[in-house]
């Protein structure tokens, strides 16, 4: 007992540093672990209660990662709380194709597994140089930015238990010509929103039994997330200082073998 609860702390302070990093959210980690565990347990309804309690170890992370953008100065509230307005609406839609009997573990496997694809695209692509990566002169974000960003978001954050990170930072980095810290910092922000509402909705669902620990409102299992919240909290704070001295192709190329290895994984649970 002792030994995984130590080794969740370990993946919650590898997924905080995704979040500080790159703005993700942390749940490319939390999700599968927590799915891994629902399954091996039996527990009924594993796909709902990854989902919800995924969603509060995001929560607590993008907090964590956003305080620290506020304490270094690189925090644009103004971007942040659009793209997390509209988000929450977006949390609404997904969350009722996740609780829909047509979104079942295999639905959740595939499309999960579709977002790790694209992340680990997203990390071993070339990128511009970082000359031509700086924010336009006068560039900002308009409503209807905001307004695509959010609801993409939302409704992936709700269908696979992740901040939206993965769609947010490639868009504000290459089609809105934001600076790669500022749209981390911008994604951060919204993922707080988001995720808030997303995991105050699962919240307010009635699984069929309790989840791993019993702690637990509707399909949120506090117990379960707790190690993960403890990582997450350190890992997101450093993730945000390694932003000015660690060497960032060096981090893509491995998290992209990381993840490349857990999507694998988790397509292999389907045969």
């Amino acid at each position: 007992m002792i030994i995984t609860f130590l080794s969740l702390i370990l993946v919650g302070i590898a997924a905080g540093l995704l979040a500080g990093l790159f703005g993700l959210g942390g749940g490319i980690l939390f999700t599968p672990v927590l799915l891994f565990m629902y399954q091996s347990a039996g527990v009924p309804e594993p796909v709902l209660w990854t989902i919800g309690t995924s969603l509060i170890c995001n929560f607590v992370s993008a907090v964590s990662s956003s305080y620290k953008h506020y304490q270094m100065d690189n925090i644009f509230l103004r971007e942040g709380l659009m793209v997390g307005f509209f988000g929450v609406a977006g949390t609404v839609a997904g969350r009722f194709i996740a609780t829909s009997t047509f979104y079942s573990e295999r639905e959740f496997t595939i499309f999960f597994s579709m977002l790790l694809l694209y992340s680990v695209y997203h990390f071993i692509s070339k990128k511009q140089p970082e000359e031509n990566r700086r924010d336009k002169a006068g560039k900002s974000m308009l409503w209807y930015h905001a307004l695509l960003l959010g609801l993409t978001a939302g409704m992936i954050a709700s269908l696979a238990g992740v901040g939206g990170g993965l769609t947010m930072v490639p868009v504000m980095t290459i089609f809105l010509a934001f600076g790669f810290r500022k749209a981390v910092s911008i994604s951060s922000t919204a993922i707080v929103l988001i995720t808030f509402a997303g995991w105050v909705q699962m919240a307010y669902l009635f699984p069929v039994t309790a989840g791993l620990t019993g702690f637990h409102i509707g399909y949120v299992d506090f117990g379960a997330a707790l190690p993960l919240v403890i990582g997450g909290i350190f890992g997101a704070r450093y993730g945000v200082h390694l932003l000015n001295v660690v060497r960032m192709r060096t981090l893509e190329i491995f998290f992209a073998a990381f993840i490349l290895f857990v999507m694998v994984r988790l397509l292999f649970g389907l045969f």
